[in-house]
């Protein structure tokens, strides 16, 4: 019984290493724009105040989340710490301007943004 403990602790510590090194890899940036559901802004451009609620439902319901800036680039987003969801950091800004810093990393097209920070 004891060995059995032993490897597990040993599985949960290489887990936890292992997540821990799990950085992306990137320029640290910081993007201004308006917090956008995907869903919505993708299938018809909606966005700003009179989209508020709906942004905030669709997100809340898990629905991915995007900053616009005002070059009409998107940029989706989650939180770097801890694997943070992006709606645990933005759900209550949609449809806002932010801005928010973190690591930027780029792949096939797609600007993903691992935000650090959002003021």
């Amino acid at each position: 019984m004891q060995q059995g403990n032993t490897g597990m602790a040993v599985t949960v510590a290489f887990l936890a290493a292992t997540i821990a090194l799990a950085e992306p890899k990137g320029p640290t940036v910081s993007v201004k724009g308006e917090v956008v559901d995907m869903w919505c802004y993708m299938e018809s451009g909606e966005h700003g105040s009179s989209h508020k609620a709906c942004a905030t439902a669709c997100v809340k319901g898990g629905n991915p989340i995007g900053i616009a800036d005002s070059k009409g680039d998107i940029y989706l987003v989650a939180g770097l710490q801890d694997h943070q969801p992006a709606r645990d950091l933005l759900a209550n800004k949609m449809s806002e301007q932010v801005t928010a810093t973190g690591t930027l990393v780029t792949k096939g097209g797609l600007r993903m943004l691992f935000i650090q920070s959002v003021r």
